[in-house]
């Protein structure tokens, strides 16, 4: 791709960062982060370079060949920016979902809320295919919500499966690669708490701390997730990529009845216990501004990606 400054680099760390803190929010899009910052064609193209071909040159000692083939220096710049925001936010919702998991589901809520009503507002080719596939996304995700209550699963092969899926919100803009891990029952579980141990983990060597019993199982968790998302990377953005070029208004109905059919499991109470959800006038009121102020966040994106 073409060269760049030292600044340009910069600003790419930063572009990360916003992408990164993008995708560990549900209802945020980190595709449409790099929509908005104008690097989405570029990280199609970085993506879709992560396949055989990069593994054969790495092997052979090409490192150099290898390195520009997959546009390297882009996606290293990508990968710091969002490194570092999944390990700061993550310990902030670690503490925000102990403290006030009401309100944190309640903004959850709003933000998908939110982009499931911007999707549907920006579609605008509706005709008998398209609402047969936007209610076929819809029965799915109400199947997903009411018929299959999501449910934590530390099943090393789900594990992967959920790295390979997570990976679609940085691909795909407008569907949240956090979001679909809430349906899979495993957010807190891997954005969160995995993440968090992952982190100990990396961080102990040098601070001579002793780990916690569960911190090395989680770091094995949270390593086999980033393998699924690799694989991910090089082969499910490859077929998203193709599925846009054929079939994108298609494409866009089934996430749009999708992504309102999930909504039913994302409510606060669906995912607090009961002795965290209290149903007093006062909590009502509260989840219900909190709610509104997640709706408000991703209009607010809304308005100032359409005003450039």
């Amino acid at each position: 791709m073409h060269s760049r400054s030292f600044s340009d680099y910069g600003l790419l760390i930063l572009k990360g960062i916003a992408m990164g803190v993008a995708n560990k929010i549900p209802g945020v899009s980190g595709g449409i982060v790099a929509v908005v910052t104008g690097f989405y064609e570029e990280l199609i193209f970085s993506f879709q370079r992560l396949n055989f071909k990069a593994v054969y040159l790495l092997l052979r000692g090409r490192f150099r060949t290898f390195w520009l083939y997959i546009n390297g220096a882009f996606l290293m710049a990508l990968l710091l920016g969002i490194i570092f925001s999944y390990f700061t936010l993550s310990l902030f919702l670690d503490v925000a979902l102990t403290i006030y998991p009401m309100r944190v589901w309640a903004i959850f809520f709003g933000l998908v809320l939110a982009s499931a009503i911007l999707l549907f507002r920006d579609f605008s080719k509706w005709h008998t295919n398209s609402v047969v596939f936007a209610l076929a996304g819809l029965v799915v995700g109400l199947g997903l919500s009411v018929l299959s209550p999501s449910e934590q699963n530390p099943s090393l092969i789900y594990v992967f499966l959920c790295g390979v899926v997570s990976i679609v919100g940085m691909t795909l803009p407008g569907l949240s690669g956090s979001f679909l891990l809430i349906l899979m029952g495993n957010y807190t579980f891997l954005l969160v708490d995995a993440v968090n141990s992952f982190g100990r983990w990396i961080i102990s060597p040098f601070l001579n701390t002793e780990l916690a019993p569960q911190d090395a199982e989680y770091a094995l968790i949270f390593g086999v997730f980033l393998v699924g998302s690799l694989v991910g990377i090089s082969g499910l953005s490859a077929l998203i990529h193709r599925i846009q070029q054929k079939a994108k208004d298609e494409l866009q109905a089934i996430l749009i009845g999708f992504v309102f059919g999930s909504l039913f499991i994302l409510w606060p109470t669906n995912r607090v216990t009961p002795l965290e959800s209290s149903m007093s006038m006062e909590s009502i009121f509260w989840t219900i501004i909190w709610g509104l102020i997640g709706l408000v966040i991703v209009f607010v994106l809304d308005y100032y990606e359409r005003k450039k």
